[in-house]
């Protein structure tokens, strides 16, 4: 019998259509015991009442609250479950491999515990239908903390974390957090441990309307966003500055702090532009990024 509470967080907004498959497969996970944390984000659909129908049935912890966008909401859930040793984010659409908890606290538990620790899989994308599409496979040499502040890699749905990224996450301002999994990767980058896992833990529905989709579409939001100075990098760097700056190693605090002023500095935008190493792992992404940091709107 195991006596590591593993706490499943689940952040719903009109996820009617697959939400009771994901909490099936939860259900179905080899590992025990396993708690379900549900916050709805102020649905409009049918989503609310098939919540509760698992919440009557004792298989589901449910919270109401209003719309506040999904890293607020997860954040809000990893904030509610204070009990437990391991907590794993999910996303409404997908399906997880019946062993994927069992797997994940199995090597999370190689890492330091006293250390901020996070588990990742791999996983299949898929379309509405299940059909599989590509692999996501997330091992990139030399990736480092530069490289975590413009892009997060380790996707929420498919990490496990650890008693002290619990705590060391909810020292940011949970008010200001519009992303959960970008705030946990920088702290594993800088403070932490990855145990990155080629084992194909869940099918991740890609739908247009996914919050964590990176279709087309979301990269040309993302760039017009960009485009307009509303990049969450400006916004998460000086989070993450706030609360970290004293406990930084000195060199990745330099390069944060390119990232960080209310004003265009030009010194600041050609160190980014002309940085000597990968800001991103995609070669076109990675010049859109450098042609937004020159022009000051990253």
């Amino acid at each position: 019998m195991n006596t590591n509470v593993v706490n499943v967080l689940i952040s719903t907004y009109n996820g009617e259509l697959y939400i009771e498959e994901q909490i099936d497969s939860i259900l179905n996970q080899t590992y025990s015991p396993v708690k379900i944390y549900v916050r709805d984000d102020g649905s409009k659909d049918q989503t609310l009442q098939i919540l509760k129908n698992y919440q009557e049935q004792g298989k589901i912890v449910l919270i109401e609250g209003e719309n506040v966008g999904y890293g607020k909401s997860f954040m809000n859930l990893l904030n509610f479950t204070a009990d437990g040793e391991f907590w794993a984010f999910c996303d409404q659409d997908d399906v997880w491999d019946s062993h994927k908890i069992e797997y994940a606290v199995e090597r999370i538990k190689t890492l330091p515990q006293n250390l901020p620790a996070m588990y990742f899989h791999n996983f299949s994308v898929t379309n509405e239908q299940l059909e599989e599409q590509s692999i996501y496979r997330n091992r990139i040499p030399g990736y480092s903390f530069p490289m975590a502040i413009t892009e997060c890699l380790h996707l929420g749905f498919a990490t496990v974390i650890n008693k002290e990224m619990r705590k060391q996450m909810l020292r940011g301002d949970i008010d200001r957090l519009s992303t959960h999994d970008w705030w946990a990767e920088l702290i594993a980058m800088e403070f932490g441990n990855i145990y990155t896992d080629d084992y194909i833990g869940a099918k991740h529905r890609r739908l247009d309307v996914s919050v964590s989709s990176n279709n087309l579409s979301t990269r040309v939001k993302w760039f017009l966003k960009a485009l307009k100075g509303n990049a969450e990098i400006c916004n998460i760097t000086r989070m993450f500055l706030e609360v970290f700056a004293d406990e930084m190693k000195e060199s990745d605090k330099k390069v944060l702090e390119w990232f960080v002023g209310e004003r265009y500095s030009l010194s600041k935008a050609l160190k980014k532009t002309f940085y000597g190493h990968r800001w991103r792992s995609s070669l076109s992404s990675e010049l859109v990024v450098r042609a937004l940091m020159l022009i000051g709107r990253i």
